[in-house]
Parts: structure tokens; sequence; C-alpha cells
């Protein structure tokens, strides 16, 4: 059984990788629009849509709310008599941590879409 966790561990620590390269690859490509754009198109778009800002208020949610459950745990962790592997917890923080990056993809996706609009 441990070694399907490890399995499913590291496919999910690939797949946080590619993730995070697109996600970079976007806040790049973001920023460097984002000079070129005027600041005050940029916020009417981002801040007159609704949805964007939803969705942004949403996933920084999502993320703080993992993150938080991550330290939660550590901190048990840290004060109980040792630290023992667990193949189930290992796979829980690896997915969890894939989900914050793809999180934080689709929120700079989101980025991308509002900044792109009529480039």
């Amino acid at each position: 059984m441990l070694e399907t966790y490890h399995l499913l561990s590291l496919a999910f620590n690939v797949a946080s990788i590619i993730l995070g390269l697109l996600g970079l690859f976007l806040v790049i490509k973001n920023w460097l629009v984002w000079k070129e754009k005027s600041l005050d198109v940029i916020k009417a778009r981002a801040f007159l849509d609704k949805k964007f800002l939803e969705k942004n208020w949403i996933y920084l949610v999502l993320v703080g709310g993992i993150i938080m459950s991550r330290r939660v745990y550590r901190y048990i962790e840290l004060n109980s008599n040792g630290y023992v592997e667990h193949g189930v917890i290992e796979l829980l923080f690896d997915f969890l941590g894939f989900f914050v990056i793809l999180i934080l993809v689709v929120m700079a996706y989101q980025w991308y879409k509002i900044i792109q609009t009529n480039s």
C-alpha cells in the first residue's frame, strides 16, 4: 500500500512542477503586458467584473485554508512524541500542495484573461 501512496505522491509532485511552470509563464506574460497597458484599463476590467473578483476571493480562501490546515497538522506533529511517517498523510500533503499550486495557476489565468483582453 505504501508503494501506491509513493507513486501517487510522485505523480502529484510532477504535476505540481508542471503547473508551477505554467503559472510562472502566465505571471511573466501578465507582467510583460501589464507594463504596456494603462493601469486604469486593467483596474476597470478587474474590479468592475464581479465574477472575476468572486473567483479570486474563493481561490485565496481555499489556498489560505489549505496552508493553514497543513500548519495545524505540523504544529500537532511537532508537539507529539515523535514523527511517524504515514503514507496516507504524506499523500494528503502532496495532494494539498498540488491543489494549492493548481489554484494559484487558475488565479494567474484569470488575471491573464483580464489583462490580455484586447491586447
